[in-house]
């Protein structure tokens, strides 16, 4: 267990009087750069593994040479590295010239005294680790110091459940003494320190479930992580989980990868996996857009959020998509072979110079090369060629671009003026990869420079961009959503042995929610009908899947109907078709179509069945005066058609002992047409005896005629623009149903196109 990870906000600081170690700790935290020794006595060493690369300075230098293991080389100095690392200054002669360079310690034995000294050295630790002045973080830090560092073990104690080791050592020409955990330290007899203070010297006992998840918590990791770490590291101990705090928003985080095209699912993924955002999808016609090929298309923000969710994926197969992508000396060609078995890179290859090279080593050499894990390399040509290699970006031999190759499919994307194979060439070809070793090398060098050294260490942070700054979410290697789960699991393959110090740097995102986001395939999520039919018959407005009202406006005759519906997808299902009895007035019709996916949408039809004109009849007036009217007269004089003259109109009226005539609104005779507001007046007498109000429906303005001069009255009165009342309200329901609404201007405008009357 790395002590780094123990909260320390309660530790009270002391001041450190000696004024030496004052100066090695200021030394050792100078920020961005190496501690430097002073007072190192030059010992020689052997190489104990490798080949190791010799840098002109730690981590990233410029390569000098390499070093095979049993080279005995000269040790001038010591630093610690920005990679959590100790590392050796060295004298190494290149070509008849001597030169400083540099190398980590783990891969040099001391062969005298000077640092060499003692019986234990620091290990499993990237970071480093804290030398306290007592057996437990609660004591202040007298020094921090780095793996490979060696000490003297002269003591052993228990503290807040865990094993101190007592130790000393020389460092940068001073002597320090303190107390550091035992987990960090490997007795030369070859046992690892651990336990809780009770057992003896070099035994190990596991920490306590309660203490350890305390200890993730503390370093970072919310509740919801917390279970499934335990399960690893109670199978696994030498694991380090390291809380990479992206301080970014989830949802935010979802929503910036939910951008269509951002990330792709295959064409043949179930269907729940795929956007239905409408720049990715057409519901009219159940199709989803291609992106880079029509084998790719848009994921969906429901299956972007399961995939981006650290919390699915941590058991001992996924979990490595989080680990370092940095090389480490377990990493070999052993391993690499793991990975590439039962594909077209699990043996040898003939390159364009001739030579037989074999790809495990390509992988480990380039690797090693670029301080960039070769099984993280070999995983990801394996994740962009496939087991059988069949692209014709690394035939070698493609029309135009015979003799270059392109093993990770860099630049490799299909746009408006070349195929994805042709980009991918060119660009090779500019690279000069014209081998497969130049190709494996250089599309390597790609990943190492832009990826891996930018923060995005990991397959996690290939795949999705949550850590380098100056292009969150965009600066992305692949566009596959599952190509973190997938390369991951193919790392877990390359190591046959997993109870190794592996470093996973797990993402942690504010307002995640509570529990791990799930997902479940559901099927086709398309509930659009294609069509919607009422035989013989035609909807207003005309038939459009996103469309769910329509209107339709039947003749007083007409008692039924059959309606029809077909859904765009044949995996969905449609309710409420069938033939339906019609009532005078509205009658309202639902058809549901429900998607695979089980989401439903429901589309309405209003069918207005016209009230049936009453007839007309005698009217009395007075005792012994009637009017005999072939028009329905009740409260009001309906049944007139638009453009009936007023002389029309009075012949179909006869008045016993009584007169009648037709008035305008404003009380004059009309002897032009008859419309809505007019009057008939019967006089007796020489005297108006009684009046009744004329409606003709859809003439609103009076006018006799219905035009869009009416249509518009109706909208504004809709609006509550203006207020129609009285007979003229009336005259605006067309459709007879006792109120005025939409239905009644569809009604007006079919009547205007001569695709129906209206009834009087």
């Amino acid at each position: 267990m790395n002590d780094l990870r123990y909260q320390e906000m309660k530790m009270k600081w002391v001041l450190i009087t000696a004024v030496g170690v004052l100066l090695a700790v200021v030394c050792a935290f100078l920020p961005g750069a190496a501690q430097t020794a002073y007072g190192f006595t030059a010992t020689s060493g052997t190489v104990i593994d490798g080949p190791v690369l010799v840098r002109s300075a730690p981590v990233n230098g410029a390569k000098i040479t390499t070093l095979n293991p049993g080279a005995v080389v000269t040790v001038t100095d010591e630093v610690a590295g920005s990679d959590g690392y100790t590392w050796y200054q060295l004298q190494v002669t290149v070509s008849g010239v001597t030169q400083t360079g540099y190398t980590r310690s783990d891969f040099v034995r001391l062969d005298s005294a000077g640092t060499a000294e003692g019986n234990a050295v620091i290990a499993n630790t990237d970071v480093g680790v804290n030398v306290r002045s007592g057996a437990g973080t609660s004591y202040q830090v007298v020094i921090k110091i780095y793996k490979g560092q060696r000490v003297t073990v002269s003591g052993e104690a228990a503290g807040e459940g865990l094993n101190w080791y007592n130790i000393s050592f020389s460092l940068r020409g001073s002597n320090y003494a303190g107390w550091v955990c035992a987990d960090y330290v490997t007795l030369d007899n070859g046992a690892s320190g651990g336990g809780n203070g009770g057992g003896s010297q070099g035994e190990t006992t596991p920490v306590p479930d309660d203490a350890y998840v305390a200890e993730l918590q503390a370093a970072g990791f919310p509740a919801s992580y917390c279970n499934s770490l335990l399960a690893l590291h109670q199978k696994y101990p030498n694991w380090q989980f390291v809380p990479v705090q992206t301080g970014l928003d989830w949802n935010t985080v979802i929503a910036a990868e939910s951008e269509v095209s951002k990330n792709l699912i295959q064409s043949s993924a179930n269907d729940s996996r795929k956007s239905t955002d409408s720049k990715a999808y057409d519901w009219a016609t159940n199709t989803w857009y291609g992106f880079d090929g029509a084998g790719w298309v848009s994921a969906s923000p429901e299956y972007i959020a399961y995939c981006m969710d650290p919390r699915n994926f941590l058991n001992e197969t996924y979990i490595f998509q989080f680990e370092t992508l940095e090389y480490a000396p377990y990493q070999n060609a052993a391993g690499v072979r793991n990975i590439l078995a039962n594909t077209f890179m699990a043996g040898n290859y003939t390159d364009t110079d001739g030579a037989v090279r074999s790809y495990a080593d390509t992988f480990v050499e380039t690797g090693s090369g670029l301080s960039v894990s070769p099984y993280h390399l070999a995983a990801r040509c394996k994740q962009e060629q496939g087991a059988k290699g069949t692209s014709p970006l690394i035939s070698g031999n493609y029309s135009g671009y015979a003799g270059y190759y392109n093993y990770f499919n860099i630049r490799a994307y299909t746009t408006s003026s070349a195929s994805a194979t042709v980009n991918g060439l060119s660009y090779a070809k500019q690279q000069g990869w014209n081998s497969i070793y130049k190709s494996i090398a250089g599309g390597s060098a790609v990943v190492a420079d832009n990826y891996v050294k930018k923060g995005q260490n990991t397959i996690y942070f290939e795949k999705f961009n949550v850590v380098y700054q100056n292009s969150l979410f965009s600066h992305q290697y692949m566009t596959n959503v599952q190509a973190a789960m997938s390369e991951g699991s193919n790392m877990a393959k390359a190591y046959a042995d997993k109870n190794q110090a592996f470093v996973f740097r797990i993402p942690v995102y504010n307002n995640m929610p509570e529990s791990p986001v799930t997902f479940a395939d559901r099927g086709n999520p398309n509930n659009w009908l294609s069509s919607l039919t009422v035989d013989g018959c035609s909807l207003t407005p005309g038939f459009h899947g996103a469309t769910t009202s329509y209107s339709l406006v039947v003749g007083s005759d007409v008692t039924s109907i059959r309606v029809g519906a077909t859904p765009v997808a044949a995996t969905s299902q449609v309710s409420g078709t069938g033939n339906y009895s019609l009532n005078y007035g509205n009658n309202t019709i639902n058809v549901t179509c429900i998607s695979q996916s089980g989401d439903s949408r429901t589309y309405t039809i209003n069918v207005v069945r016209q009230q049936a004109p009453a007839t007309g009849g005698t009217i009395n007036i007075a005792d012994g005066v009637t009017i005999t009217s072939s028009y329905p007269v009740g409260e009001r004089v309906t049944g007139v058609a638009p453009g009936t003259t007023a002389a029309g109109f009075l012949s179909g009226i006869t008045g016993q002992n009584c007169t009648v005539k037709l008035l305008k609104a404003d009380g004059t005779e009309n002897t032009g047409n008859v419309g809505t507001g007019n009057r008939l007046a019967v006089y007796m007498n020489g005297q108006i005896a009684k009046e009744f109000e004329v409606v003709i429906y859809g003439d609103i303005n009076g006018d006799g005629k219905i035009s869009n001069i009416d249509v518009v009255m109706l909208q504004r009165h809709i609006l509550g623009m203006t207020q129609q009342s009285g007979c003229y309200l009336e005259a605006a329901n067309t459709s007879r149903d006792g109120g005025v609404s939409n239905k009644d201007v569809v009604i007006a405008q079919r009547h205007i196109l001569g695709l129906m009357e209206i009834s009087q």
